[in-house]
């Protein structure tokens, strides 16, 4: 039973003794979810049941286009990590790569000449070859400056990449547009 406070008014300490005992909340049985699987049981049972508590394990479902996103980078890097084991690419070139989830077309302008040379790219005359998603990659992004022309295979692009790689006289071959 709760003692009445009015005739503690004025009191500092209404009844308890010493100031520094009456701290945290011990006549409440706890503060928040404390001994739900003790003193307090039956009454998160009952709010379980209610629906106004989940009792047990409960959690975050993270949204499908971060999972989808993860699961993407993660097979890139599982394809440049093969293609490293099997000597295709150097060490310079994995490690450009490895660095970069998404490959803007200045990142594959600067890179060309070494995936000829690795024989990942091809180059007839003046025009590059080169199949991205050969490399893992399945997004191609419009930053920075195209200088060479070339025709890339991937599965999706931006618009800005397929305008530059198309201003400069290359071409994109895509499944989807984004």
């Amino acid at each position: 039973m709760k003692k009445k406070v009015k005739k503690f008014r004025g009191s500092r300490t209404h009844g308890k003794g010493r100031n520094d005992r009456n701290r945290g909340a011990g006549c409440r049985g706890g503060r928040g979810n404390a001994g739900r699987h003790k003193h307090k049981y039956i009454k998160f049972i009952k709010l379980a049941k209610a629906g106004l508590y989940q009792f047990g394990k409960y959690g975050f479902t993270r949204p499908t286009e971060v999972t989808k996103r993860y699961r993407m980078i993660s097979n890139l890097k599982k394809k440049l990590r093969d293609l490293k084991v099997e000597g295709k690419i150097d060490d310079y070139t994995y490690k450009f790569l490895y660095s970069r989830p998404d490959l803007n077309v200045s990142d594959l302008d600067y890179i060309l000449d070494k995936l000829v040379e690795l024989g990942l790219a091809k180059k007839k005359n003046d025009k590059y070859f080169v199949d991205l998603t050969q490399l893992g990659y399945t997004k191609l992004l419009g930053g920075g400056v195209v200088t060479k022309k070339v025709e890339v295979k991937v599965e999706s692009a931006t618009p800005k990449a397929i305008e530059k790689i198309e201003g400069v006289g290359g071409k994109v071959w895509t499944s989807t547009k984004l």
